[in-house]
């Protein structure tokens, strides 16, 4: 099928999937996933990351702000680098950039026109349960761009687990793990012990640099039990987990020969001791942690401890003291991949001016204020506890602008901040194709009568607030569209987030 815009290239990305997804049986990634596909279209492609430098970061919570805090130091540090993540908020374009410049729609469209012929030769040896993963797919219109660019390192979001995701085809010399925690249980568990064992299969070699953020107590007590016991390489022990599961899916086995199994993974066959993998791992508490952690209306503002220095007074416009971990982690990672020390001024440059959209991020501070994705009371809830850590004071007034879509959790995400909110302003964005509630002010009016309005455009909510009494602190709240329109609203694009 011809690919002549945006639009075409992205339903190629999910083509495959759906077409295979309802057959797909319910059962962990082991069974489902098939990377050695995105292996196979790769090597069809002339194998553009061959000989390039990766680093892959994977985890349950902070994995993309970590993604974004590696490449983004690196690109400071002079490096070009290549970043690949996901959601994006708003265009599809925003997975794939190149020190902070999302790729563009002609380059996106021509890349995806030339994988196509590769996919179909794919696409037409498959039986209905397997199929090119969209992550896959993406990756392959990526790293080819990357290629094409010529990057000095490439830093690779995974998916929800990193043992069977299609990014773990790429022979990265990095792998990074942010906190670890029971999710995607049906995908990835039942048990933690399993889920640590899916993201810890991103290091793939004896030789791979591994980097274990900070953990719960019981994360990491399974994460050093895992590689403590780890007599064989990943490749090893993965590729005789595989063979054994591969018995039991005969649904798929055809697709998944051996040797096209050992290409997927593509790192050296060495055995390595546990010593040995101890001498490439670093722990946060240990090689290195954040410290002096206070969230306040400046931001997250921290020092980061290595073994080669400490780095005082760090801020960062990202609300939470998770984010501080990730920091350090990032710059643990950075410094090593340096091979030095880094320069205390640029480190704090970089952070000061870090941009990572839609995660309790701050765009103003006259007034402050903080944008979000929250669809759902769990999300909300966090937000309002960063909100109440920020010392605002017993009599601040924080006006929360709400838009969450129909289908979305709109009235627990009101619900949850109304508490901490003396207005609230339900809207929706200016481009949505989403429908939004009709009775959102209802909802708002039951928890703060005084204070709730309706307003057609998230522009006019803002022009409200703006005419006074003007709020010591906004709220905006809501779908991807949303934050994306207020990120546009205050000279915030997406499309360059900056280095």
């Amino acid at each position: 099928m011809p690919i002549h815009n945006q639009r075409e290239a992205e339903d190629l990305v999910y083509r495959s999937y759906l077409r295979a997804a309802p057959q797909l049986p319910s059962a962990g990634d082991d069974r489902v996933r098939c990377p050695e596909l995105t292996r196979r279209l790769l090597d069809l492609l002339g194998a553009p990351d061959r000989g390039r430098r990766f680093v892959l970061v994977t985890g349950s919570k902070g994995k993309g702000s970590t993604s974004r805090l590696i490449s983004s130091l690196l690109s400071h540090l002079g490096y070009k680098v290549g970043l690949f993540t996901s959601p994006h908020l708003v265009d599809y374009r925003e997975r794939i950039r190149i020190d902070g410049r999302a790729i563009g729609e002609a380059d996106f469209v021509r890349i995806a026109q030339r994988i196509e012929p590769a996919w179909a030769e794919i696409e037409r040896g498959l039986e209905a349960p397997a199929y090119q993963g969209p992550v896959g797919v993406s990756l392959a219109i990526a790293v080819s761009w990357f290629a094409e660019q010529g990057t000095d390192i490439n830093v690779v979001e995974c998916g929800r687990g990193g043992r069977f995701d299609d990014a773990n085809v790429l022979a990265n010399e990095w792998a990074v793990v942010t906190a670890i925690m029971e999710e995607h249980v049906r995908e990835l568990g039942p048990g933690l012990d399993d889920i640590v064992r899916h993201k810890l299969g991103i290091a793939k070699s004896a030789d791979t640099r591994l980097y274990i953020g900070a953990q719960r107590e019981d994360a990491l007590a399974t994460i050093k039990r895992e590689l403590g016991t780890a007599g064989n390489t990943a490749k090893e022990r993965g590729l005789v987990a595989i063979k054994r599961e591969l018995g039991a899916a005969d649904h798929i086995a055809e697709e998944r020969e051996l040797a096209a199994i050992e290409a997927s993974f593509d790192v050296s066959a060495e055995r390595a001791s546990a010593s040995t993998r101890g001498e490439h791992v670093s722990f946060a508490g240990e090689s290195f942690e954040a410290e002096r952690i206070a969230i306040s209306p400046r931001g997250t503002t921290f020092d980061v401890r290595t073994g080669r220095t400490l780095y005082r007074g760090l801020t960062l416009p990202l609300l939470g003291a998770f984010q501080a971990d990730n920091a350090a982690l990032a710059v643990q990672a950075c410094e090593d991949i340096a091979g030095a020390a880094l320069d205390p001024a640029t480190v704090a440059a970089c952070f000061a001016g870090l941009q990572w959209p839609g995660r309790c991020e701050i765009v103003s501070r006259k007034p402050l204020t903080i944008v979000d994705g929250a669809i759902h009371r769990d999300s909300a809830a966090y937000l309002a506890s960063v909100v109440s850590s920020l010392g605002l004071g017993e009599g601040a007034r924080v006006a929360a602008v709400i838009g969450v879509p129909k289908d979305k959790d709109y009235a627990g995400v009101i619900a949850t901040l109304a508490p901490i909110a003396s207005r609230i302003l339900v809207t929706r964005p200016d481009v949505s194709h989403l429908a939004f509630p009709e009775d959102a002010l209802e909802v708002a009016t039951q928890y703060c009568p005084d204070g709730s309005a309706a307003y057609p455009l998230l522009a006019d909510a803002l022009d409200a607030l703006r005419a006074g009494p003007v709020p010591d602190c906004i709220l905006i709240v809501g779908t991807q569209t949303l934050i994306g329109n207020a990120k546009r609203l205050y000279g915030q694009g997406l499309e360059d987030i900056g280095k």
